[in-house]
């Protein structure tokens, strides 16, 4: 956003709103310029999230994550309930599977947003994802951790469209 409004309220709500980066005026074109190439790094950087149309259903290790239901099927046909932010971190690795993803990628994919270099949260969820898998957290075989990368989903997918 360039804009006129300068105060950190008007900031704030610009952000929030889905503003990628936020500029007030009066302002230094050389810096705009270089915000604008920062946006586009970042978004040649990422991998492509557009979801394929009519896909209802992703298999993966006997695993099915039903995207309508929005909830997890294990092998033996039990449901598993995802919360929000599960099932979209999940989505993301199946919609990139064999792909490194580092945790700015996944906190964008999955939240729109940055990570802080304290921030963790992206850990956490991966932890609590494995658990539901029944992953052995020392050598994961579905979401691989990847020394100095991120993470991985290390099996193949299979999408089901809808009939």
């Amino acid at each position: 956003m360039l804009t006129a409004r300068n105060e950190p309220l008007d900031r704030i709500l610009g952000l929030e709103m889905g503003a990628d980066d936020y500029l007030p005026k009066p302002f230094e074109p050389r810096e705009l310029l270089a915000r604008i190439r920062s946006v586009l790094r970042r978004s040649h950087a990422m991998p492509s999230n557009a979801p394929s149309e009519n896909v209802q259903q992703m298999r993966f290790s006997n695993w099915t994550l039903d995207l309508t239901a929005r909830h997890l099927v294990n092998p033996d046909g039990i449901v598993i309930m995802l919360s929000g932010a599960e099932f979209r971190l999940l989505r993301v690795f199946l919609e990139h599977p064999n792909r490194v993803l580092n945790r700015d990628q996944l906190l964008n994919l999955t939240q729109g947003r940055d990570a802080d270099p304290f921030d963790r949260s992206i850990d956490i969820q991966i932890s609590r994802l494995r658990q539901k898998l029944g992953e052995d957290a020392r050598m994961p075989q579905i979401i691989k951790t990847v020394r100095n990368g991120g993470y991985q989903l290390g099996v193949p997918v299979k999408k089901r469209a809808a009939p």
